[in-house]
């Protein structure tokens, strides 16, 4: 069982020390100025364009609208935006850095398509393209991690769609939210009481899977991401309801390897949803298969999305420390951008 010892020496980029900012960061982020050019009627599309730790933010975007809005939204992850893009289009480009070559390709892509394109970057290439095409930006800080700079890309990011939204996240108090989570996951916190610990412990040992409700798409794809990033592993991410159709199947035949799944559901999800993760986990059970299940207690699926997140993050974290792995370091990563110069 990993100790905070343990993670102060393992942990030496102090990955960990970003996240336990994470309750400041998201409060200085909720008062960064952002607001669309038209109203809410204008628009016919969105496009949420960014890749890596900064495509979390489109994928929690996409979540959002699909669940409370009646425009439709695309995510882009790098390759060619969708020819539906026009001047009613509203597009949202991610980069931390702002030198991301597919988030710029994209972001010109928008702005020749002629949608409202806003990026939001620490500065670099993106923003001068941006300032060069007419294209608002709007600067954040950068701290270092992509994945760690969640909050200074996604508040203002909501800030922009929440006009667009039946009922918007009340984000003012997001802060306050985050700050309890912390309490609960730090590395500071006992085992017994730590819920990131718990789950890194469960998903120790074995090829991970990440079964998830369909309102939680952005929180699954973010910990495999995570895993990858943080604790070198792989991981399998699907919802539960297209998993009943596929991903399950291979679980009821003898395979040369070990799995773990983690089940992470809300306690917003539809009487459908609750009756799938049961039928799982009945079968699970009879099959002797190792699952933990994880429920978002929150009503807001904003907060729930960003609490599981925080969550899921700091156990990728602990998973690393756990195989004796600095968590920042992500070398193939370099390899195949410097592969490209």
């Amino acid at each position: 069982m990993i100790t905070s010892a343990d993670i102060l020496k393992i942990d030496q980029t102090f990955v960990h020390k970003a996240y336990e900012k994470w309750p400041e960061h998201f409060k200085k982020a909720s008062r960064i100025s952002a607001s669309a050019d038209h109203d809410s009627d204008y628009y016919d599309s969105l496009v949420f364009c960014g890749v890596g730790g900064s495509g979390t933010n489109c994928d929690i975007l996409q979540d959002i609208v699909h669940y409370d809005s009646s425009v439709p939204s695309v995510v882009v992850k790098g390759g060619r935006i969708p020819q539906f893009t026009n001047k009613r289009t509203l597009a949202i480009v991610n980069s931390v850095s702002g030198n991301t070559k597919e988030t710029i390709s994209m972001m010109k892509a928008c702005s020749k398509a002629g949608a409202e394109t806003v990026s939001l970057s620490s500065g670099g290439i993106l923003k001068e393209e941006a300032e060069r095409l007419g294209a608002k930006h709007i600067n954040i800080p950068n701290l270092s991690l992509p994945r760690a700079s969640l909050p200074y890309l996604l508040m203002p990011s909501i800030r922009l769609i929440s006009p667009l939204l039946r009922n918007p996240p009340k984000t003012t108090q997001i802060h306050k939210s985050i700050k309890e989570t912390a309490k609960k996951v730090s590395i500071f916190t006992p085992y017994e009481n730590n819920v990131a610990k718990q789950v890194a412990d469960f998903m120790e040992g074995g090829l991970a899977f990440c079964f998830t409700s369909p309102f939680f798409i952005s929180a699954g794809t973010r910990f495999k991401n995570s895993l990858n990033e943080n604790s070198k592993l792989h991981c399998l991410r699907e919802s539960i309801m297209e998993a009943s159709h596929n991903e399950i199947v291979p679980f009821t035949f003898h395979n040369n390897f070990q799995s773990k799944v983690l089940l992470l559901s809300w306690i917003a999800d539809s009487p459908e949803i609750v009756e799938r993760f049961r039928r799982f986990k009945t079968l699970f059970k009879e099959i002797k298969q190792p699952f933990m299940q994880v429920i978002a207690n929150e009503k807001s699926l904003f907060d729930a999305i960003v609490s599981s997140i925080y969550i899921l993050d700091y156990a990728s974290i602990y998973m690393a420390v756990s195989r004796k792995i600095d968590p920042s370091p992500t070398p193939a990563i370099d390899i195949i951008k410097s592969l490209g110069r």
